[in-house]
């Protein structure tokens, strides 16, 4: 009964981030008129998105190596993330925003970039759970700069709740929101090492919720067990529908780099 009771407490953590996740970067105003501003994290997304495959194709034990990644390491929870070049990767409540500026130096040079950074981390309620987000900043294929292709990762105790529920009960907080439809929940196995298996939520949202009728994001969750099933990271991919088919595969291999270290 507890660790149903913890999971629902979890769930509106998940919400949250995929709220952060569709933080809203605004064209910027002309100089006759006052600049706009972007609606609080807390209204969501959507999308039209193409149906889930119902499995992955396999993944080799281990995955191969490229200069191109860099890791993320979270020594207090035993996990990484790796991300590929013309992505950052940060934990923005561990330093003052300027000090997180001066440190990303050219990489946040972009008022997209630090806008969203600064609105991400004011909606971080939950340090506890949180690890981490990641943003897409080098992205030549769309000049539309009021969106920002990124990942959230949350991290908690399954509380001996197994995978099939966990993706039911993240499914129904998400399906429950206002301009939220959940396309798929389920069990899919192929996007881990040695075919384990993950939660995975997909669902879609649409930008007239902020203002921006024309713009369609696709959100994807997946949820990664530790090796005892003790422990799980959720990651919430938001993604405009334009760029999602291109980048999948590079979504799917952040999922299968993710180690856990302890």
């Amino acid at each position: 009964m507890w660790g149903g009771f913890r999971l629902f407490l979890i769930a509106p953590a998940c919400t949250l981030l995929v709220l952060t996740g569709c933080v809203p970067i605004q064209p910027e105003a002309p100089a006759s008129s006052a600049p706009s501003a972007s609606l609080p994290a807390s209204q969501p997304t959507a999308t039209a998105i193409p149906e889930p495959p119902v499995a992955a194709a396999p993944v080799p034990s281990n995955p191969p190596v490229s200069s191109e990644w860099q890791t993320f390491v979270d020594e207090t929870r035993g996990l990484s993330i790796s991300y590929p070049s013309g992505w950052i990767f940060v934990d923005p409540t561990k330093k003052e925003l300027a000090e997180l500026f001066e440190e990303l130096g050219e990489r946040a040079d972009s008022d997209e970039i630090r806008e969203l950074l600064a609105s991400s981390a004011q909606a971080i309620q939950q340090d506890d759970l949180f690890v981490g987000l990641g943003f897409q900043y080098d992205n030549g294929n769309s000049p539309d700069t009021r969106f920002v292709n990124n990942i959230n990762v949350i991290y908690f105790h399954t509380e001996g709740l197994f995978l099939q529920l966990i993706a039911q009960m993240i499914a129904a907080q998400l399906d429950s929101m206002e301009g939220i439809e959940v396309d798929s929940s389920q069990v899919v196995a192929g996007l881990r090492p040695e075919g384990a298996e993950v939660a995975s939520v997909r669902y879609r949202s649409e930008g007239a919720l902020f203002d921006q009728p024309d713009m369609e994001i696709i959100g994807w969750q997946v949820g990664v067990l530790s090796p005892e099933a003790e422990r799980i990271i959720v990651l919430t991919f938001s993604i405009r529908s334009e760029d999602f088919a291109e980048l999948e595969p590079l979504l799917t291999e952040i999922v299968q780099r993710v180690q856990w270290l302890k």
